[in-house]
């Protein structure tokens, strides 16, 4: 396929039925971000501290790339192997996607294993995906 002419990631994007979304760089850079956390009550954590913790993995991230946090949303007491439908604070972060008024284009994570469970990754990406909201995870690379 080499010399062709053809994006290879064109075809698989087409085999797939899936299309990129156009990349559009802001002035900022990472732009506006919400932030979600998780703490649980099973082994006593504070809120405040876990909270405090994870919200600066998360700006010590994005903020060198642009990135502000702008909203919140932060699960207290509630396991990570619910579903972020099942928890109060990720469901309403996920409802948010849809309303294009959101006030931000991304969303970042203090701690990967706060925020995911088993495949909970890969079953919940794809609905950021879908509104075109890119999802940090500092503790995964990015």
């Amino acid at each position: 396929m080499s010399g062709d002419g053809l994006d290879p990631w064109a075809t698989l994007d087409d085999l797939l039925g899936t299309e990129a979304l156009p990349h559009h760089p802001t002035a900022s850079g990472v732009g506006r971000l919400a932030f979600y956390g998780r703490c649980s009550t099973e082994d006593n954590q504070d809120p405040k501290t876990s909270k405090a913790w994870q919200m600066g993995e998360a700006t010590r991230f994005v903020e060198p790339l642009g990135g502000v946090v702008v909203e919140e949303f932060f699960d207290i007491g509630q396991s990570r192997s619910l579903p972020w439908e099942r928890r109060d604070e990720a469901n309403r972060g996920l409802q948010a996607l849809e309303n294009p008024n959101r006030g931000w284009d991304g969303l970042v994570v203090g701690e990967a294993t706060r925020c995911c469970f088993g495949n909970q990754f890969s079953l919940t990406w794809p609905k950021f995906d879908r509104y075109g909201v890119s999802l940090w995870i500092p503790s995964l690379g990015g």
